[in-house]
């Protein structure tokens, strides 16, 4: 599938009931979503950050998470970049989970590694998100900082996997705290963030979730 055909996406507005009650609250919400797919409750999404490029240990620890979370039932909201965006999704999807994939530009916009990726979710029936027509193929620098605003702004929790001092994934760590939602660190997290929960392995990370059961 090249691109998504218009027929399969739908354009939620903020007016709307479906629109993302957690994602309403972040300082300048997007006034249109175009989704391919479908948006499960807030409380089941986790958003998720880390380096394009980290070592392969904290790929490996994407990956774990990936998988763990698909396997109590959590949605993981990323980008589609290469590194630590792309280890967790395709973690999550080869254990069926769910993945919301996250678009800086239109869906017509994406090239490369990001197409590839989109290309998976797509083929798995899962969920590509934008808040921008799918012709707008103008992406800079500012758009991925919104990207991951939006990313964050879906979920009242962010793991971040991997990020070096002064990195767009500490940047989106220090934007969910603003929001005052929950932000845990892995140990590959080189970037100092006050307020920021550190776990250093599955086991505190499901603690720190709260996770005990599977969610709906």
């Amino acid at each position: 599938m090249e691109y998504l055909d218009e027929s399969e996406v739908r354009v939620i507005e903020i007016g709307n009931k479906n629109y993302p009650r957690l994602l309403k609250a972040i300082r300048k919400p997007p006034k249109v979503l175009r989704i391919r797919g479908s948006l499960p409750p807030d409380r089941s999404i986790i958003a998720i950050s880390g380096s394009r490029k980290t070592t392969q240990q904290a790929l490996d620890a994407a990956d774990r998470i990936g998988r763990m979370l698909a396997q109590h039932g959590y949605t993981i909201a990323a980008g589609l970049a290469y590194g630590c965006d792309t280890a967790v999704i395709e973690g999550a999807l080869s254990e069926g989970g769910k993945v919301i994939g996250v678009v800086p530009g239109g869906f017509k916009s994406l090239q490369g590694q990001e197409k590839q990726l989109a290309q998976k979710i797509f083929a798995a029936g899962r969920t590509v998100l934008s808040e921008y027509p799918d012709d707008y193929s103008q992406v800079f620098g500012r758009h991925y900082l919104r990207q991951s605003e939006v990313i964050t702004g879906l979920s009242e929790k962010t793991i971040i996997v991997a990020a070096e001092e002064r990195s767009g994934s500490s940047a989106t760590a220090t934007r969910a705290l603003r929001l005052k939602r929950k932000v845990i660190l892995t140990q590959y997290v080189k970037a100092k963030i006050e307020g920021a929960t550190l776990v250093e392995n599955l086991g505190e990370l499901k603690a720190a979730l709260g996770i005990t059961c599977e969610v709906s």
